[in-house]
């Protein structure tokens, strides 16, 4: 154990960096302390709260020397919510932080040193306010109906009236569906006494197309929200289809436990993004902010460098956004994606589109390639999740030896460890961030990677 440090112990430390989750990083006597809403470049007092072989956590007390990048945060309740970790600090300046966090996972998880010039400069929002194109949030009814958000790493509930990072289209009908409830009784969910109907509330919007989407995931079903949907239509015209979900208890917390069934209008909506139409189902997963989701598509195309006689394959492919950016570059894409829904969308997405050279594969990434042995794959295109590639689909990759691999990813430390094996038969080219989500720690970014000449 560390002796020399104990809780609640008051330290005054120098921060030197900011963490993945945003928190700011000293060091006490060579121990990592991590302290929320500190900066670097900041002298401060904290009080220690947990303390652990490795590190240890604090409370900011007091700030000696403050970062000239300091900002006061806009939103009222960003220190209790908990969604976005960076609203203290300059939007451009988190935008050089977040290429740092990248530059930090290459130094602790590639066995060789990565050039710096490797790591582009971060690709910035245009507006880094009100960017969320769907909202997924809790409701609770204790003294009231309320929405809003469950503190980071707790079940204490939060009540927002309003977020800033979501789009104004959301908030907007968030506070009718309240107020909704409120007349006509469908009461949010009590988890301590077990009462209720509304556990969560689902809004997609689609900003170009100005349609929005609802669902109501439910502890269980109200006589009353048929009558509730009836009125929300009528006075929210961009909604344009409603369901709703009996929620089924997982250890994953997921909201679409079961098939959604539709209340009101149309079985989808679309959004577009360029000049693309999507077609989208309540549980498809499509980008959270349209305008930087095509800035990240269109950097994978940039990078994948496609030629006409080429085949390429989009892995992970959700809707199959990708796929769209990069098929009028191909000879052929196969976009492999396990989830059902998802597969669906992409298809009448690209028929929407007169997109013909795409091939929607309902499987995994192991199972689709044993079907594709005898193709000859030039390019592969990866956005996997935040666990990333893993070592099976790398085993795959590294048998297959595409000549360019576009690596879209969304978690520095997973892609870092990715690329440590990928490396030993690939050169990176370069890996560029972009701000996917402004004002939170979260880092997207995608790489290019080229095979190296072995003759």
């Amino acid at each position: 154990m560390n002796d020399f440090i104990h809780l609640n112990d008051i330290i005054n430390i120098d921060i030197k960096k900011i963490g993945i989750n945003g928190e700011g990083i000293g060091y006490y006597q060579k121990l990592a302390v991590f302290v929320n809403y500190a900066l670097p470049g900041e002298n401060v007092d904290v009080r220690v709260t947990k303390v652990y072989n490795n590190r240890a956590e604090a409370k900011l007390e007091k700030i000696h020397k403050e970062s000239v990048y300091r900002d006061i945060p806009f939103c009222p309740v960003y220190e209790k919510c908990g969604g976005c970790q960076l609203q203290h600090l300059r939007y451009e300046r988190t935008l050089v932080e977040k290429r740092q966090l990248i530059l930090d996972s290459y130094d602790r998880y590639i066995s060789f040193k990565i050039p710096r010039h490797l790591v582009k400069e971060t690709i910035g929002a245009d507006d880094p306010k009100y960017y969320r194109n769907k909202a997924s949030l809790p409701v609770e009814n204790k003294k009231r109906n309320e929405i809003g958000m469950y503190r980071a790493g707790s079940n204490h509930f939060v009540a927002i009236d309003e977020c800033p990072v979501q789009s104004s289209d959301i908030n907007r009908i968030l506070k009718t569906i309240l107020r909704l409830m409120n007349i006509f009784k469908v009461d949010g969910y009590d988890p301590k006494y077990k009462k209720g109907y509304i556990k969560n509330l689902v809004v997609r919007v689609s900003e170009t197309i100005k349609e929005a989407q609802v669902t109501f995931i439910l502890h269980k079903d109200s006589k009353y929200l048929d009558t509730l949907v009836e009125n929300l239509v009528k006075e929210e015209t961009m909604i344009k289809s409603v369901f709703k979900v009996i929620s089924k208890p997982t250890k994953k917390n997921e909201f679409f436990t079961d098939e959604p069934i539709k209340l009101f209008g149309k079985d989808t909506i679309n959004a577009k993004l360029n000049a693309y139409t999507f077609d989208l189902k309540p549980e498809a997963f499509f980008q959270l902010n349209s305008q930087q989701a095509h800035k990240f598509y269109l950097k994978m195309k940039d990078l994948a460098a496609l030629k006409k006689n080429e085949v390429a394959i989009d892995a992970y492919a959700g809707v199959a956004p990708v796929s769209h950016y990069i098929a009028k570059d191909a000879k052929k894409v196969y976009a492999i994606e396990l989830n059902e829904s998802s597969c669906e969308s992409a298809r009448k997405s690209l028929e929407l589109n007169g997109i013909d050279n795409v091939v929607i594969l309902q499987s995994d990434f192991k199972r689709a390639l044993s079907g594709l042995k005898e193709t000859q794959i030039d390019v592969m295109l990866f956005d996997p999740p935040r666990t990333g590639l893993g070592e099976e689909t790398i085993d795959l990759i590294l048998k297959f030896k595409p000549k360019r691999i576009v690596y879209g990813s969304c978690n520095p430390s997973t892609l870092a460890k990715d690329l440590n094996v990928l490396l030993k038969d690939y050169v990176l080219v370069e890996t560029t961030p972009l701000d996917m989500f402004p004002y939170t720690s979260l880092v997207e970014s995608v790489s290019l990677l080229i095979l190296k000449d072995k003759s």
